[in-house]
């Protein structure tokens, strides 16, 4: 078996192979079965080998195809999920890289820092001591209207 070769598509070359040797008067065990499919796993599956070999005191086709195919599953829906992580990160990236503005000062009008920074002078004004002073002489009125 090829390394991209899906088990599906293996276990039915597999079947082919056995029916074939049916059809000629050549019985085979289900435990014959089994060791074959095992062996004859990618190195991908390399780990998988010694637990459907060990698992059990005898090997059943049915059961080592079932593992086989779940274990593909999990693999196939975790290389999604890594791929769909890796687009949300990047997404992320856009975003953050898009919402991040240059702060303008509200004193000199120059971007870059903001008027505490500001490299100009103190960060309070006249012009904002101004705007308190109007605001006390608007309230020491009696009325408004």
């Amino acid at each position: 078996m090829s390394g991209d070769t899906k088990i599906s598509d293996h276990l039915s070359v597999l079947n082919n192979i056995v029916s074939e040797l049916e059809a000629i008067g050549v019985e085979t065990e289900d435990e014959d079965k089994a060791l074959r499919l095992i062996l004859s796993l990618p190195s991908s599956y390399e780990h998988m080998k010694p637990i459907l070999m060990y698992g059990k005191e005898t090997l059943k086709y049915a059961d080592v195809t079932g593992k086989l195919l779940s274990e593909e599953k999990r693999l196939e829906s975790s290389n999604y999920a890594s791929s769909e992580g890796m687009a949300m990160v990047c997404r992320n990236e856009k975003k953050k890289k898009h919402s991040q503005k240059i702060p303008v000062c509200w004193k000199c009008g120059e971007s870059g820092h903001v008027k505490r920074n500001c490299p100009g002078g103190a960060a309070s004004s006249t012009k904002g001591s101004d705007t308190a002073n109007s605001i006390s002489v608007a309230t020491d009125g009696d009325e408004f209207f």
